[in-house]
């Protein structure tokens, strides 16, 4: 062979050889991200241990019932698959190296944390399960929320998911998970496990596959066509598992994976480590008026993080006052104590009322022998019997049209013309703002629409002429005023909503009392943040925790002692 064919061949071979090194490398690389992704959701249990209150608070504790001491066992190969093809499921649970990986996630590497989410499974399941079969579909979909969140309520992802099932806000509101400043559907238990099924049943009418569907939950549907069109047209997941975002090529796998260890679980020496409540010792009641946590731990002798625990979706510890019909998860063996206390607790979760700002009165005190009588009326000095005239500017406003730029949601049975006509709009006008080409809306879909509101402004040199009328001595009866005082030093008192004057008889409101801040100490545990820390402590924020002790970023280390303000 001529010495330089056989150098050339060489160097073709090494090139080769190097970049597919370099791909699998770059696999590997992958599928470590991937697997630390999911795992991050696990680490998650750890911020809940003082609030789920495991019975066996010992990462390494065993179920008295177990039957050896504690051996982790190791399997073959083909007993995994003999396994897996003894579980009855219509969920095609197949074997391979990528769901081996997640086995030794959940089996091996993080034991501690799978056994958590075992017990915590016995507080949402029997719930999943009911809806799951309500709805006809898979029972096993109630593992794919251990993949989600691993059953921790108050999880977020990195991206901003939230909740049981981590939906994202925008999907949230296309199936009717309302959040606001007081409430969070996606982090209730059983609105969120209802929409998930919903999203389960709309996205099996459109692949016909379990595998698919699941992969779909993970990045969407575009995804899963953008893959199915590149594969060239095939509908199986291993078929088109190259063409989907990294983290769904390990979605699919670890939902297998979580489905095999929960079965077989007992073979890997795994037992729940179960938390103070199970879902058959919490009931839920219906509550129509507002109700403080704070006020219903101290009442029924239950902590605060376990009111909140149990009731992920209300965001500042409080039930608001609106027309809508909230309900209230407290354990069974409380509920006769809540409902003996309920008018107490209602009565004291009334907050007091807010302050009202005075309206601005210009006031300008002009003795008795003013020419200018028609803006007159009479003030009796209690000492002297002295008149002096008074007269009082107001500043009035009017309302004008705005013209403003408006996002306006589609919601369901929504056209068009509906629109258009909702914001007084022509048709043409709203499809040309928008660039729609044909009439058809989706619900949820954002459209820009041009309205007008009324605008408050202050009308230039406006006065109020005041009629004279004659006020007592001793009238103390005013409820928003704003005090200015006379050429003799005394206190006058306009009261804005009378336009009536009367003498301070010098009974001034108390000082509020000095309210001492209350400080307390909190040593910062494996896996917490300030967020879930801050989470624990009524009116307490991130910043608040920062600036009290000088933090510079947000990077926490175990056994730090933190000096958090609370309320006294």
């Amino acid at each position: 062979m001529n010495p330089l064919k056989k150098l050339s061949k060489i160097f073709l071979i090494f090139f080769f050889s190097l970049v597919g090194t370099k791909s699998s490398v770059a696999q590997i690389s992958d599928s470590t991200q991937n697997i630390r992704a999911i795992s991050s959701m696990l680490d998650s249990l750890v911020t809940l241990n003082h609030v789920v209150r495991f019975n066996c608070l010992d990462a390494n504790c065993f179920n008295s019932s177990m039957a050896n001491t504690g051996v982790i066992p190791y399997f073959s190969d083909e007993e995994y698959i003999a396994r897996m093809s003894k579980i009855s499921c219509p969920i095609p649970l197949s074997y391979n190296r990528y769901v081996k990986d997640f086995i030794d996630l959940y089996a091996y590497k993080r034991r501690a944390l799978t056994q958590r989410v075992m017990g915590l499974s016995s507080l949402y399941f029997p719930m999943y399960e009911e809806v799951l079969d309500k709805e006809g579909l898979p029972l096993e979909f109630k593992y794919l929320s251990i993949i989600e969140s691993a059953l921790n309520p108050i999880a977020v992802s990195r991206v901003g998911a939230t909740g049981l099932w981590q939906f994202m806000y925008s999907t949230g509101i296309i199936y009717d998970l309302k959040v606001n400043s007081f409430t969070d559907d996606r982090r209730d238990p059983v609105k969120s496990t209802h929409a998930a099924c919903k999203y389960f049943k709309d996205m099996y009418s459109i692949y016909g596959d379990w595998l698919l569907v699941i992969a779909s939950y993970n990045c969407g549907a575009g995804n899963v066509n953008k893959a199915i069109k590149r594969s060239g047209g095939k509908k199986n997941f291993w078929e088109i598992m190259q063409y989907l975002p990294a983290e769904t090529r390990s979605y699919v796998p670890a939902f297998i994976a979580v489905a095999y260890v929960m079965n077989y679980s007992r073979d890997h020496n795994l037992y729940p480590i179960t938390p103070a409540y199970s879902y058959f010792q919490v009931d839920t009641i219906n509550v129509t008026q507002q109700v403080n946590f704070n006020v219903l731990a101290n009442q029924i002798d239950l902590p605060l993080d376990v009111i909140s625990f149990l009731n992920p979706i209300y965001k500042k510890n409080y039930i608001p006052d609106t027309e809508e019909s909230y309900t209230l998860r407290l354990p069974t063996n409380k509920i006769a104590l809540y409902m003996a206390k309920e008018e107490q607790i209602i009565a004291s979760s009334i907050p007091p009322p807010k302050p009202v700002m005075p309206i601005a009165v210009k006031v300008v005190i002009k003795d008795s022998a003013s020419t200018d009588s028609s803006l007159a009326i009479q003030q009796i000095d209690s000492t002297n019997a002295v008149a002096q005239t008074v007269e009082v500017v107001k500043t009035q406003y009017k309302f004008v049209e705005k013209k403003v730029v408006k996002t306006h949601i589609v919601r369901k049975n929504e056209s068009v013309t509906s629109i258009a006509a909702l914001y007084k709009m022509s048709v043409a006008e709203l499809k040309r703002i928008n660039r729609l080409k044909t009439n058809l809306l989706l619900k949820g879909q954002r459209l820009t629409v041009n309205t007008s509101v009324k605008t408050k402004v202050p009308v230039e040199n406006s006065s109020v002429t005041i009629k004279q009328k004659s006020i007592s001595n001793t009238s103390t009866d005013i409820v928003t005023a704003t005090a200015v005082k006379d050429s003799s030093g005394k206190a006058l008192i306009v009261d804005a909503k009378t336009d009536s004057i009367a003498v301070n008889m010098a009974k001034t409101n108390p000082a509020p009392p000095v309210v001492t801040p209350k400080y307390i100490y909190y040593l910062v545990q494996p896996g917490d943040t300030l967020w879930n820390i801050a989470r624990r402590y009524n009116g307490v924020t991130i910043e608040m925790i920062k600036n009290i002790n000088n933090l510079r970023s947000s990077e926490l280390k175990i056994g730090t002692k933190l000096k958090v303000l609370v309320n006294g």
